[in-house]
């Protein structure tokens, strides 16, 4: 680490009584409050409900803003930095260590398909306004219910359940790599084609592509230029769009090497493709 001074938060610290299983939070950062470089004893889930700001964790940094969110695990070392003239407003959840392993066990595959997982950065998403909206409704339940373990189930149930809608839990995939393809799978990422991916993932270029080298046994760029083509075929087969719009909407800004791309992979033109998959029953 650098030479910042690191605190452990201790979960004994927030817990009101012995036999309680989570603490929940609302912190406000203001210019010049920025929180000390910490770790903790305990699982961590933040949401930023305000603001925009970096988040410093095991030595790198991103941006976080309206809808971002981290699973924390007790050795990420992390803190955070207001950037925006509004408050950066981050509601804190933070879980007695003891009651993660149930939740691995009983509602994952394997552990390394958990949201806390054992990848070098912990995993993150941005859930959108409606999402994190409701997400905010069910904390704001639990900040009034009894502190036990069916008030974190539920909390942690609807929370899973709305990540996993998200993504297709295929195989051994890691869950950060998930949650990027099936939000990458939209004209706004895909016309912003591997910096969109990056941006996704909140990971470095090298680090993705050597997971999804090892994964796919394709580069980065291959896979962007895949998940293109596959938006554009299905774009083609399932609606009335023009073929400019949909190719454009994809992340192609040439129209004949979108011909050529589509062709070699698809062995038709996009039209014949069309012509061929696009029924009206």
């Amino acid at each position: 680490m650098s030479q910042r001074i690191t605190k452990k938060f201790l979960f004994e610290t927030f817990a009101l009584q012995p036999d309680d299983v989570f603490h929940l939070a609302r912190t406000s950062i203001d210019h010049h409050e920025d929180l000390i470089m910490h770790y903790h004893d305990y699982f961590e889930f933040f949401v930023i409900s305000e603001g925009e700001g970096i988040h410093i964790i095991n030595e790198e940094e991103f941006t976080i803003q309206k809808g971002s969110a981290y699973f924390i695990r007790p050795s990420d070392v992390h803190t955070f930095k207001k950037t925006s003239k509004e408050e950066l407003v981050i509601t804190n959840l933070a879980i007695k260590a003891t009651c993660i392993p149930h939740y691995k066990q009983r509602y994952f595959d394997s552990p390394e398909l958990c949201f806390w997982n054992e990848d070098p950065l912990p995993f993150s998403c941005n859930f959108s306004e409606n999402q994190l909206q409701t997400l905010l409704g069910h904390l704001e339940q639990m900040s009034i219910s009894e502190n036990s373990l069916i008030t974190l189930d539920l909390l942690l149930l609807h929370l899973f359940a709305l990540l996993q809608k998200r993504s297709f839990q295929d195989g051994h995939l890691p869950p950060w790599l998930n949650y990027t393809l099936q939000e990458f799978r939209s004209p706004h990422y895909l016309k912003m084609g591997i910096d969109g991916f990056i941006q996704l993932s909140q990971r470095s270029g090298d680090y993705i592509n050597r997971v999804v080298k090892k994964t796919f046994q394709k580069t980065l760029t291959e896979l962007v230029n895949e998940e293109r083509l596959n938006f554009a075929a299905h774009q083609l087969a399932m609606t009335n769009a023009t073929i400019k719009g949909i190719y454009t909407n994809a992340g192609f800004e040439n129209h004949s090497y979108f011909f050529r791309v589509f062709k070699k992979k698809f062995g038709v033109t996009p039209l014949q493709y069309r012509n061929k998959n696009h029924k009206v029953i």
